[in-house]
């Protein structure tokens, strides 16, 4: 299985509704995009580390579903439109690691 890890941080003067439009909107990726096995989004909590960023993990069966993934059109709009609009893009953290099956 793959696991891809998002995390970026939003543009300071974003308001509170439009943060949760947008969890809202990511979490929809799971109905539009196929190939996601699994969507877990939430705001960091601020324990350890910052305020502020949306954390989203996405599962995947296979390399391949991932590449879909990044290359879909809901993706591909999101990341050119709202990414620019709500969030500093120079914070985006991505990483994707294989998980064992058990």
């Amino acid at each position: 299985m793959i696991r891809h890890i998002f995390i970026g941080t939003f543009k300071a003067d974003v308001s509170e509704d439009v943060r949760r439009q947008e969890l809202l909107d990511m979490q929809a990726m799971k109905d539009k995009i196929p190939g996601i096995l699994d969507l877990q989004i939430g705001f960091s909590t601020g324990w350890v580390g910052q305020t502020g960023q949306i954390v989203m993990t996405v599962d995947f069966a296979t390399k391949a579903d991932f590449d879909l993934y990044m290359t879909h059109p809901y993706h591909a709009d999101y990341i050119n439109k709202t990414g620019t609009l709500y969030f500093d893009r120079t914070s985006f953290v991505s990483a994707q690691i294989e998980v064992p099956e058990n």
